[in-house]
């Protein structure tokens, strides 16, 4: 083992450890939104239902489900972006008045998130009332 090699391994175990560890994908349902995460997730979902998109977005969100990781790196990454001025005002007004940046990276990089969105979503469409079930 070089000194190079062992300097890798006592930093914060070994090469192997730390490459499992920055490529590991934790058990969804071992997750839990915290309360601010849940409420923005609320504020979606109410968003979604008032415009009338909850029937066309819980197929959208279903289908996207496994690339919610990615969306969230995305935003981290285009974060400049996504705190500049106008854009800020335009997610805010439609994500809640709850919505930071970070909170929505943060919720989205939870696997649980999209699913909890999805539950969210139908029961706001089975509260709705005047409208009977078959």
């Amino acid at each position: 083992m070089t000194a190079k090699d062992e300097k890798l391994d006592t930093a914060s175990g070994s090469l192997k450890d730390r490459f499992h560890h920055a490529f590991a994908v934790g058990d969804e349902y071992e997750e839990v939104l915290a309360e601010d995460e849940e409420q923005i997730l609320r504020d979606i979902a109410q968003r979604i239902n008032k415009r009338g998109m909850t029937v066309a977005a819980i197929p959208f969100l279903l289908l996207n489900k496994p690339l919610n990781m990615i969306g969230a790196n995305a935003m981290q990454m285009g974060e400049f972006i996504f705190t500049a001025g106008p854009i800020e005002a335009f997610l805010r007004r439609f994500l809640g008045p709850n919505y930071t940046h970070e909170l929505l990276v943060r919720t989205l990089e939870k696997r649980c998130s999209i699913e909890r969105l999805i539950e969210l979503l139908e029961e706001i469409t089975d509260e709705r009332p005047g409208e009977e079930s078959s």
